[in-house]
């Protein structure tokens, strides 16, 4: 049977020699419109910039991740903390510390000290330039100079003076007053522990009354502590009331001595005739047991207490010491070995 010819391949033999001389001849460039090529440049730079970022991002992460590993990490050889060569390692047997960490504590440690230090000695310097310098008063007080005068005895016959009723006021109300007092009756108390006291009961000790062993402190408050004048029958009217009350360092030097077989004498000025007022106020405010010497004529109150002083010791009586708060009752004859001056810078008698 002869061969038919193929249905649709007429012409292909220029068809296939067509194909083959376009691949001979290799790619055929493609032509792309200019605004499509912009876009696509500007894509590719988009996402090349979003990938730098990715990467410095995940660079960052992954150094800040390290850091903190760094600050404290576990190993086989314990845990250690700090930044680079500057650390603190701690494990089983101990902590150690890098030679840099050493170095910056010790530093630290010094400069704390010469802060120390230099505070300390500025702080001194301060302190002794303060010491250094003279206190200087405002003004003198005048009112202390009068007491002291009229305390060491320089003075006499002497009144308060009207300017000074407030330091008067201010010497009794802060208490200055009885410190003084208290202090002059311990110096008392040191002298006659130190006296051998015989039993036979003739070792005496002479005291005053008013101010004394009892205070006039209530009555002086309302005449401006002496400074001024009431008349002598005010005065022995608050006398007679018997309730003049107890100096309390007196009375407890009083009743150690009488403990000790001490003889007591009391030789006041106060009148006879106010006897029994006086031995009540005496009892009530705790004194037992005494010698008591009234004036029964008027004369100067040394002569008095003088002339009192020598028939005690003509009666046998070892006088040791004197205890008043005017120098009237320490002065004259027979005043014993020791005298013992109580403060009363408010009135002179």
């Amino acid at each position: 049977m002869a061969d038919a010819p193929l249905l649709g391949l007429q012409g292909g033999d220029d068809v296939l020699d067509e194909a083959s001389a376009d691949a001979a001849a290799g790619p055929v460039p493609i032509t792309v419109p200019r605004s499509f090529s912009y876009r696509l440049d500007a894509g590719n730079d988009l996402l090349g910039s979003r990938r730098s970022s990715a990467a410095s991002l995940f660079s960052s992460r992954l150094e800040s991740t390290n850091s903190l590993l760094s600050i404290g990490r576990d190993s086989e050889f314990g845990s250690r903390y700090g930044f680079g060569n500057t650390y603190v390692q701690i494990d089983d047997t101990g902590i150690y510390l890098s030679s840099l960490a050493v170095t910056i504590i010790l530093s630290a440690v010094a400069t704390l000290g010469i802060v120390f230090f230099t505070l300390v000695v500025t702080l001194a310097v301060m302190l002794g330039q303060c010491e250094d310098k003279p206190k200087i008063l405002e003004k003198p007080n005048q009112c202390a100079s009068f007491a002291l005068s009229a305390e060491v005895y320089n003075l006499r016959n002497w009144t308060l003076p009207q300017d000074c009723i407030t330091n008067a006021e201010i010497y009794i109300g802060s208490g200055q007053y009885y410190v003084d007092f208290a202090l002059a009756i311990d110096a008392a108390r040191t002298y006659l522990r130190s006296v051998v006291v015989e039993s036979d009961g003739r070792d005496l000790l002479v005291l005053d009354l008013d101010d004394t062993m009892l205070s006039s402190l209530p009555l002086l408050r309302l005449h401006h502590f002496g400074a001024e004048y009431f008349k002598q029958d005010v005065w022995d009217g608050y006398v007679n009331l018997a309730k003049m009350p107890p100096l309390d360092p007196m009375l407890s030097l009083y009743k150690e001595l009488k403990a000790l077989n001490w003889s007591i004498a009391i030789i006041s000025d106060r009148d006879e005739g106010q006897r029994n007022a006086t031995v009540t106020n005496l009892n009530s405010a705790g004194y037992k047991d005494y010698i008591l010497i009234l004036r029964s004529e008027p004369g100067p109150i040394v002569d008095f207490k003088s002339k009192s002083r020598l028939e005690l010791e003509k009666q046998g009586f070892r006088l040791w010491a004197g205890i008043g708060d005017q120098w009237s009752d320490l002065t004259g004859q027979a005043v014993g070995k020791r005298t013992f001056k109580l403060p009363n810078s408010l009135y002179y008698a």
